[in-house]
């Protein structure tokens, strides 16, 4: 069981609902992105979740595609990503996890990238992209350093892929809430309960929704059925259009009322 596991495990034990935020690396700039970070730490989330910035996106809606090209365009490299979150991490307390899509990952090298993830203590990492049975390929380089590999699932993942999913994703299981891709309104609320009841009926694993969640009344709502709650998209456009003049204490603000909810 890995470290993110044990973590993910005491607070479904607990009955405490997760928070996880996701950010995307670099944006609106290194510094600011940096203190979202230590801002969503101090209003409450249990986890953080950065996604690393990529051209030719499967699952990221427009928000998150926004600020992909935003920081694209001011020539991000993940190399400098990795040089600046070795300074980042030492403010950070909560776990935290990668969203990336292959490629990245690929170019810079898995064995190099999982090595750069232990080194820093990088709980888990989750490719939105990588079908489960394609898994083996990649698994190896992280668990056997104790990173987690997250996977997803969606409304119309059938019964036997749902299966697998359940036992190869490690730390949480992502439940996709929508058909689509992020920051969408969820029209598909029976399909989703539907779902995480199936999810229940073959692994205790904790179960966290995203993709569809933006407002403090829709993370309560869902938060009463699964284990936690992944909220993206709502960050950036809260951003989106003021980047060179949003209130850190209006984010905090923000979050803090997520956190409430739950």
């Amino acid at each position: 069981m890995t470290d993110l596991e044990k973590y993910t495990h005491n607070l479904k034990d607990s009955q405490q609902k997760a928070l996880v935020l996701f950010f995307s690396s670099f944006y609106p700039t290194p510094e600011k992105f940096a203190q979202l970070l230590i801002a969503a730490q101090s209003a409450g989330a249990d986890l953080l979740e950065i996604g690393l910035p990529f051209s030719d996106p499967v699952a990221d809606g427009k928000y998150i595609q926004h600020s992909s090209e935003w920081v694209l365009k001011k020539g991000f490299r993940l190399a400098d990503f990795i040089r600046f979150y070795k300074e980042v991490r030492k403010e950070l307390h909560v776990p935290v996890i990668i969203m990336s899509y292959l490629n990245p990952v690929f170019q810079y090298g898995i064995e190099k990238f999982a090595e750069f993830m232990s080194e820093e203590e990088i709980a888990g990492i989750l490719f939105p992209d990588l079908p489960v049975e394609e898994t083996d390929f990649i698994k190896k380089h992280f668990t056997r350093r104790n990173i987690s590999l997250v996977l997803m699932a969606a409304p119309s993942t059938d019964d036997l892929r749902l299966r697998r999913i359940a036992l190869a994703s490690s730390g949480f299981i992502y439940l996709v809430s929508i058909y689509g891709v992020t920051g969408q309104e969820s029209k598909t609320d029976d399909e989703v309960r539907k779902k995480i009841m199936e999810l229940r009926d073959v692994t205790d694993k904790p179960i966290y929704a995203g993709f569809g969640i933006s407002t403090s009344s829709q993370a309560q709502t869902m938060a009463r059925q699964v284990d936690g709650i992944i909220v993206g998209s709502a960050l950036i456009r809260f951003i989106k259009g003021k980047e060179n003049k949003f209130s850190m204490e209006e984010v905090k603000d923000f979050l803090s009322e997520l956190r409430k909810a739950l």
